[in-house]
């Protein structure tokens, strides 16, 4: 069975909130890795950690899931 977690992958600035956030990566890591290859790991689903916080505040952003084209992050990243 492969073990399931969350990554902080960076932490960025977020001019809506004026904060730092984090960007969080859900990885699914193989129980048995390859020899010589390291942890390889599958990405199961990306998040902010003010995602809940925007979704109250009414900000649409991909990484609070409520829009996928809008990415306030990339422009700061």
């Amino acid at each position: 069975m492969a073990k399931v977690g969350w990554m902080v992958v960076s932490r960025i600035w977020c001019r809506r909130l004026s904060e730092e956030v984090e960007l969080l990566e859900q990885r699914a890591y193989l129980d048995d890795p390859l020899p010589d290859v390291g942890r390889p790991y599958k990405v199961l689903a990306r998040k902010c950690s003010a995602g809940l916080e925007c979704n109250l505040n009414g900000f649409s952003c991909r990484w609070a899931y409520t829009n996928p084209n809008a990415d306030p992050l990339a422009a700061s990243a």
